[in-house]
């Protein structure tokens, strides 16, 4: 199972949030007066997160916090081909505790993940408030990945009904520094590419994600753009409906040129390439 998969079970997961809110308020109190281990209180915990959202993680350093919540070091170890175990530093796991008075409880987590910071807010009822800032791309993708993106990347996320299956919605937007796109070799182009600023927003709907804004600039290739994304189980499975536009800049390339003369593409009046994707995320046709 995958890590978002994994955390589309923790949300609105009711017997694990009361797990979670019932540990850190007796744990507290036992701690206070017979010195409860908060290793116990860990492995406790991580099990159930473990056997709820099927991610297989790991815990260090655990230590109680005031007010009441939980601190340690986490691994969440990958099962997706290219991709790093993410390595979370500094993680802590407290009730919201107005919310406690409500229907809809609520945990926050804060952590360092990759030199950058993330913070999430868990709600019972399903819904998902995250932010991220200055998070490293490189750490979290293996060397032997065949086409690689580093900067950092810093953005939010929200979302509500979240559920394995996909039912839920929500909106995304971030932005990319520094952009640098490796492996380029492969396809007769330079072996590094700086592509500038990245930044993307769009919404989600059940499987449907719609790209609202994608815009790529100050680098060696200006991009402009949008579409949809239907997600399917597998890249096999998931399908492509994109119009992105591609100009040119003095730092482009010849080799880039070069390529997309080969395939056919016309420059329209403006020196731009319009490129329609099409096809699935597998196979990507590009017209």
């Amino acid at each position: 199972m995958n890590l978002i998969s994994g955390w589309q079970r923790l949300a609105g997961n009711r017997r694990l949030f009361t797990l979670c809110l019932l540990l850190f308020i007796v744990s507290t109190l036992l701690s206070t007066w017979i010195f409860l281990p908060v290793d116990a209180l860990q492995r406790r915990l991580l099990q159930e997160v473990s056997q709820q959202t099927g991610l297989e993680i790991q815990g260090r350093n655990a230590s109680m916090l005031f007010p009441p919540g939980l601190g340690l070091d986490l691994s969440i170890y990958s099962t997706t081909p290219g991709l790093n175990d993410l390595e979370l530093t500094d993680l802590q796991v407290t009730p919201v505790w107005h919310s406690l008075f409500t229907a809809d409880k609520r945990l926050n987590l804060t952590a360092i993940l990759a030199t950058g910071h993330i913070v999430v807010d868990v709600a019972q009822s399903g819904t998902i408030d995250s932010k991220f800032n200055d998070i490293a791309l490189a750490p979290l993708q293996k060397a032997d990945l065949p086409y690689r993106l580093s900067g950092k990347i810093t953005g939010q996320l929200t979302g509500e009904n979240l559920s394995e299956n996909m039912e839920g919605r929500g909106d995304f937007s971030f932005y990319v520094v520094d952009t640098q796109i490796a492996g380029l070799e492969k396809i007769g182009l330079p072996a590094s590419v700086f592509a500038g600023v990245l930044r993307l927003e769009g919404r989600f709907d059940q499987r449907r994600f719609s790209l609202e804004k994608v815009v790529l600039k100050e680098g060696s290739l200006d991009l402009s753009g949008g579409g949809n994304v239907l997600v399917g189980e597998t890249a096999e499975q998931t399908r492509l409906n994109l119009n992105v536009r591609l100009h040119p800049t003095a730092t482009t390339p010849d080799s880039l040129l070069e390529l997309m003369s080969l395939t056919g593409m016309q420059p329209t009046v403006d020196g731009s390439y319009l490129l329609r994707i099409g096809g699935t995320l597998a196979k990507p046709m590009i017209r």
